[in-house]
């Protein structure tokens, strides 16, 4: 989307655009031939890489015109007389020829008539932050091809931000930018012939030669040479203020093994105020060997950005200088939700997008990867104001979460940030985390916490993130050791027909039986060991040993005792969990009638339509489903709806107060009525007191459980209560207080 400055700017270029309004066009803090040096030749170089084109302009907005002002590769004809850059506007920024002769607009353009004339042709357009009308970036082969428009969307993007962040700024500091995301091999160096930086293709190809501060004479040594003096003179003239590109020149050098290698080098002039030099542009064409592609390892394929590899890399080389080094993990929120709903190919131009507004939003001396998946890491080499660096990222967060429009389709995106940095002497925050893989591990911590306080949030890595993170570690490894040692046992908490005063059935609940801290109840371990990667395999012994003790239990009034298991999330995710579960019913002997899964909002939110098809199954074979903890969530009553149910739990909330509550007692008398136009049961958990019992069977409901009727009871205990029960059931009363607190905390 263009701005209305872009339009007034393209009106004066001659582009299709609404005419009767003045130019504005970009006015640097340069004339543009002093900025058309070694950066733009740099990007086009570039460019000529990533679209694997032999040829690449660019064309600048100035006076009200498109103007050539650099280019790279061979080129036919007059190329300032070209009309390439007009087949792009502000309604169509980016333009894809398959094969320009073929079009009659273009067959006899000056870059596209004769033999070697341009094909295939790729163009966009460059605009300022501010909307302002730059100019056109463009490549081209001399050969038609039939490339798609989507797989061009991401690397043309990554190319316009380099180009545009060429326009202003300091030109050195843009050069070094730039280089670094060249595959090529690209050395900086001043007018005296010494290294002021090295890309990491350079670095990976020349080693420790290439260092800052190094002579070129060391890097291209005189005697490899087959005409040393010409070399020489190639490399050492005095770089020249227009931004000159020479020819190129075939050299001769030693790579990290020491062997010898032929590289094609390219050599530009740059200059910035009184500071001058050149920029080396070398590929490697050893005959005989190898072709090298530098660094495939190190670029991500879909945003053009470095990736892990590369970002450690960076990390590692900056740690230890003394300055404070911040690194920022960037995640975005519920990107999963984006491919699921709309397909991976918006989903992929959706993350092309987000690092196309971080590379306009990225300082210049900061840097820039993509981290994996959905996350991106920005690197600060020195930060000296904190609060002013978090306040700018947030700023970050809103242009991340302004909505785009894809194929049609108008997705919002919203990010996190978990901010962490360096002291300057190697370490973070105090910790020691052996390299750039601590740094951003704390990063992550704090990305983590930004996540759980909900989207388009910052937090800085503190201390106590790592202490919890560490415990929570040392929960998973005991957790892991007290399902090996068999330390977990299931308590069984009974369910009792209100109509009838006679148990119809118990619920399993997890105990831990820790060795050194006694009988554990789930509110001091179920959460972690729902996220833990045992979850499914402590899951499948619960199934099978609740119904093996269920199978024992005696018949009331003619019935079988049904016995109510909860699932974890992730059992959802095993694709033979129904098999397991027939297993367990095969293996216990435990009729399918007598089974109920307690089903969870967590699990009902699921999005893909695994737990409808799960629960259809179940259901089936005549295994019961209830919704457990009913009406205390977000989407309880859409979800009675869509999911095959038999009936609701009501939560102990809504019982405790129920007596004197009016609130609460239109919460339950509701929950009861809904259930009974869906033809669902209802069964109150929580219930202390014989007025609760009595209020919820004239609401309707069928089932109670609760410390009215008995606690959770281990299996043998279970085993002797339901046994006097039934002898002889005992008149209900209320548990003391000391024990109904104690309990109900837990249970």
């Amino acid at each position: 989307m263009s701005s209305p400055s872009a339009d007034r700017a393209f009106a004066r270029t001659g582009m299709p655009v609404a005419s009767g309004t003045p130019a504005r066009t970009h006015a640097g803090p340069r004339p543009l031939d002093a900025v058309a040096d070694a950066g733009f030749s740099a990007v086009l170089a570039v460019a000529a890489e990533l679209l694997d084109c032999p040829s690449t302009l660019l064309w600048a907005a100035q006076d009200g015109r498109l103007q050539l002002v650099a280019r790279h590769g061979p080129l036919p004809g007059a190329v300032e007389r070209s009309r390439l850059a007009a087949t792009v506007s502000h309604d169509h920024p980016l333009a894809v020829i398959a094969d320009a002769s073929a079009d009659p607009r273009l067959a006899y353009d000056a870059l596209v008539a004769g033999r070697d004339g341009l094909r295939f042709f790729v163009a966009t357009v460059l605009y300022s932050p501010a909307g302002e009308l730059l100019g056109v970036l463009g490549a081209g082969d001399h050969r038609p091809r039939d490339v798609p428009r989507e797989a061009l969307a991401g690397p043309v993007s990554t190319l316009a931000t380099l180009a545009t962040r060429m326009f202003g700024g300091n030109v050195l500091a843009r050069c070094l930018q730039v280089a670094e995301a060249a595959f090529s091999a690209v050395i900086l160096a001043d007018d005296q012939g010494r290294i002021i930086s090295a890309n990491g293709a350079a670095r990976d190809l020349l080693g420790s030669v290439a260092v800052p501060g190094q002579s070129l004479d060391q890097l291209v040594p005189a005697a490899l040479q087959v005409d040393p003096e010409a070399v020489s003179d190639w490399l050492h003239a005095p770089p020249v203020s227009g931004g000159s590109v020479r020819t190129q020149r075939e050299l001769r050098i030693r790579d990290t093994q020491g062997e010898l290698r032929t590289v094609q080098a390219v050599r530009t002039d740059w200059y910035d105020g009184n500071a001058r030099g050149l920029v080396l542009v070398m590929r490697d064409a050893t005959e005989g060997g190898p072709r090298r592609e530098p660094r495939p390892a190190r670029r991500d394929p879909l945003t053009g950005l470095p990736n892990r590899e590369a970002l450690f890399a960076t990390v590692d080389s900056l740690r230890g200088r003394g300055a404070r080094l911040g690194v920022a993990l960037l995640g975005l929120d519920h990107f999963r939700a984006v491919n699921e709903a709309l397909g991976h190919v918006i989903g992929d131009t959706v993350l092309q997008v987000v690092a196309s507004r971080l590379m306009a939003w990225l300082p210049a001396n900061a840097h820039l990867a993509r981290f994996g998946g959905d996350e991106f890491v920005i690197l600060f080499p020195s930060v000296e104001d904190t609060g002013e660096l978090e306040r700018r990222l947030l700023g970050l967060l809103g242009e991340i979460g302004r909505p785009c429009e894809i194929e049609h389709q108008r997705v919002h995106v919203e990010a996190c940030i978990g901010l962490a940095f360096d002291d300057g002497d190697g370490s973070a925050g105090g910790y020691d985390d052996g390299g750039s893989s601590g740094l951003l591990a704390l990063a992550a911590l704090a990305l983590r916490h930004a996540k759980r306080g909900g989207s388009m949030k910052l937090r800085h890595f503190s201390a106590s993130m790592r202490e919890e993170a560490v415990d929570r570690r040392q929960l998973d490894l005991e957790l892991r050791r007290a399902f090996r040692d068999g330390e977990f046992e299931l308590h069984y908490q009974p369910q009792i027909g209100l109509a009838s005063g006679q148990p119809s059935g118990a619920e399993a609940l997890l105990r831990w039986r820790h060795p050194e801290r006694g009988l554990l109840m789930p509110g001091a371990f179920i959460d972690a060991l729902g996220r833990s990667a045992i979850a499914p395999q402590v899951g499948t012994w619960i199934l099978q040993q609740a119904c093996r003790d269920a199978a024992s239990w005696p018949q009331v009034g003619g019935r079988g005792l049904k016995v109510g298991v909860n699932l974890f999330p992730a059992q959802f995710n095993d694709e033979t969990l129904v098999e397991k579960i027939d297993a367990a019913l095969a293996a216990s002997g435990l009729p399918a009638g007598q089974l109920e899964i307690e089903l969870t909002e967590t699990i009902a939110l699921r999005e893909d339509g695994v737990a409808e098809r799960t629960l259809l199954q179940l259901r089936r074979r005549g295994i019961r489903v209830s919704y457990d903890d009913f009406g205390t969530g977000h989407a309880s009553l859409s979800m009675l709806h869509r999911l095959p149910v038999d009936r609701v739990k009501i939560d102990r909330s809504f019982v405790r107060d129920l007596v004197g509550s009016r609130g609460d007692k239109a919460i339950v008398r509701s929950i009861t009525l809904i259930a009974r136009n869906f033809d669902m049961e209802v069964i109150a958990e929580g219930v202390e007191t014989p007025d609760q019992a009595a209020l919820l069977r004239e609401f309707g409901c069928q089932e109670v459980q609760g410390f009215l009727y008995s606690h959770a009871l281990p299996q043998p205990v279970f085993d002797c209560w339901l046994h006097d029960r039934l002898a002889a059931p005992a008149p209900v009363s209320a548990p003391s207080p000391a024990t109904a607190a104690t309990e109900h905390d837990h249970a």
